[in-house]
């Protein structure tokens, strides 16, 4: 169960009750009482902004009444703008817009941050991406990746990716801005050549007068930064507090004696299949380490992370790179991206994702955040912020706890026996020295094969699935070392109609990143659109349980990991909707690439009623 379904119901039952939102704009002077996700982000000319990727929200200090700005990546925000001279099919990409509200659900442009790339910082193709702005020392400041600095600042003149941290300067939260030439962090080497980490993503927070900067990405991981007194430089040492390969987008808040790292994991931009997701560890220090609910490391390669979240079947996905802040009321919100399947590109032709705003609130439950009551990415009506200052946040009335299915087993395997049960069958038989049966479990070596896309090499041992509803568990362990591993290796199951149709949930090891990946291919697509996608459950331990719920639907079905590392505390990830249908078979898997190992210790089967 979900840990904390029970005050999800609670925040359910509340919102019973509320008006759906209308389309139109309140009346000037009117409260929103409610609101339905996406935001409404409009440009000047009453058009709705098609992408609002990666925002960041500051509520003005010196506005007389309570109003805040929000703060978008670069990106089209309209297909009525064409550049003729511009990259990416010819869209014209704002240079971090700016809009303003005064309820937090109704937001309006102001203006552009930059009219162009800040010359003598960021090449003339760079992109100006997570805007980070701050009140500092009496002024407004905005920081922001800068994709590719000119040659003047780059250790390789000439290379694309030598991205930076850039900062600007202005009297007011929507500009004019005033960019310093000068990144306050370089580009940062990874190797020779043009091989930098991805210097992206910054964060600023004060603590007892001291400044902090956090930034990075897969490319390196998240690293936090002291920043000297007029934040324009980072300086001495910087501290890892997000895993190499997992982490990006760090958010970070203070509750309760408490600092929150919130940060995003898996691909931002995949269209329909983007599984990008929102976790989170807490720490006494700014400078970390930063642990999860079960005492992970979110620095480490066994990355650890409290899922915040996650797509959880309806039409949100890819909801990530969040802010986080206080309404009037005092009430913690999030706002996030996120991506509706109905309407996942903004132009598929040139991969270009479309990335809506969406809003939830953030509760504290035994010191740890939960947004929309576990309920989030929301897509009803939600009680909407409370902006009149002093104003006490809303109550919400007891309800019963959500009930939890019941399992009724229909078989397991614990792979003791002389032989394999009979039934298990090969797709793609493995040679017989390449697995045994040991009184220890099922030990496969791990193969150089794939099911990916048009690489569908891999050995698959199968067994019949039943029909309704139903749930696998297996225990496995990947015998890898911890530094492991050049590609891919992994080992857990799939649930498959064909090769090129599935969803898979593993232990995955590569480049000494170790995490679960709950993952989906699907074929035919339409055209440009992705066939494979991916998400990430809980931290693996030396030994993993896996666990898949699989409740049919209307034609279709819905599946919805877990991961535990003692096979007693589950960790819930997101759910992947898909048409598997009746025939769908399990498929037990250790794949990615030779000389590694992996053991199935138990595999169990069960059916699932409410």
């Amino acid at each position: 169960m979900h840990p904390f379904r029970s005050l999800a119901a609670q925040l359910f039952a509340a919102l019973l009750s509320l008006p759906l939102l209308a389309t139109a704009d309140p009346a000037p002077g009117s409260a929103t009482r409610a609101y339905h996700n996406p935001l409404s982000v409009r440009l000047a000319s009453g058009e709705a902004a098609q992408n609002c990727a990666d925002p960041a929200v500051l509520r003005d200090p010196r506005a007389d009444k309570p109003t805040w700005y929000l703060y978008c990546t670069s990106d089209p925000v309209s297909k009525r703008e064409r550049d003729p001279q511009g990259k990416d099919g010819g869209w014209h990409f704002r240079m971090i817009p700016i809009y303003r509200s005064t309820d937090l659900v109704h937001w309006d442009f102001v203006a552009d941050a930059f009219s162009d790339r800040p010359a003598g910082l960021a090449a003339p193709t760079s992109g100006l991406w997570a805007p980070e702005p701050e009140y500092l020392n009496g002024r407004y400041y905005l920081y922001f990746t800068v994709t590719d600095v000119v040659d003047a600042h780059s250790p390789e003149p000439g290379c694309a990716n030598d991205s930076a941290i850039g900062v600007a300067t202005a009297d007011a939260p929507a500009g004019p801005w005033r960019a310093s030439t000068t990144p306050v962090v370089m580009p940062r080497r990874a190797g020779p050549g043009c091989s930098f980490h991805w210097t992206f993503d910054p964060k600023v927070i004060e603590d007892e007068g001291r400044k902090y900067l956090y930034y990075g990405s897969y490319g390196g991981g998240i690293s936090v930064q002291r920043l000297s007194a007029d934040g324009l430089h980072a300086i001495g040492a910087a501290v890892l507090v997000g895993a190499t390969g997992r982490y990006e987008g760090a958010e970070v808040k203070r509750h309760d004696g408490w600092w929150y790292l919130f940060a995003s994991a898996t691909d931002c931009c995949n269209g329909p299949l983007t599984g990008y997701a929102v976790y989170v560890g807490r720490a006494r220090s700014p400078e970390g380490p930063f642990l999860d609910r079960l005492g992970n490391d979110m620095a480490k390669g066994r990355a650890g992370g409290t899922p915040l979240l996650g797509q959880n079947g309806n039409r949100w996905v890819g909801v990530g790179h969040n802010t986080v802040f206080l309404d009037a009321a005092g009430q913690w919100w999030t706002i996030y991206h996120g991506i509706d399947v109905n309407q996942a590109f903004f132009s598929a032709k040139d991969k270009l994702t479309r990335r809506v705003a969406l809003l939830d609130r953030i509760d504290w439950v035994d010191g740890w955040p939960v947004a929309g009551g576990g309920l989030a990415p929301s897509d009803r009506a939600m009680a909407a912020p409370i902006v009149v200052e002093g104003a006490q946040p809303d109550a919400h009335p007891l309800a019963e706890q959500a009930a939890v299915p019941r399992v009724r087993p229909l078989w397991s395997d614990d792979f003791r026996g002389a032989t394999l049960n009979p039934r298990w069958s090969w797709l793609r038989p493995r040679a017989r020295d390449a697995w045994s049966l040991a009184g220890r479990g099922l030990v496969m070596a791990t193969q150089d094969a794939d099911l990916y896309i048009d690489r569908n090499t891999a050995s698959v041992l199968q067994a019949s699935l039943p029909a309704g509803d139903y749930r696998i568990e297996a225990e496995l362990r990947l015998d890898a070392p911890e530094d492991c591993c050049a590609s891919a290796v992994q080992a857990g199951f799939v649930v498959m109609r064909d090769d090129d149709n599935y969803v898979k949930l593993v232990e995955m090891a590569r480049e000494g990143l170790r995490q679960v990946e709950f993952a989906k291919e699907v074929a035919p697509v339409e055209q440009y659109h992705p066939r494979y996608g991916n998400t990430v459950v809980g931290t693996p331990g030396a030994a993993t349980w896996l666990r898949l719920d699989v409740h049919r639907e209307g034609g279709q079905e819905r599946y919805r990991a877990y991961s535990s590392q003692d096979g007693r505390t589950w960790v819930g990830g997101g759910t992947w909707v898909h048409r598997l249908g009746a025939k769908a078979r399990l498929g037990l898997v250790a794949m990615g690439g030779a000389g590694q190992r992996a053991t199935f210790i138990r595999v169990a089967v069960g059916s699932l009623s409410p």
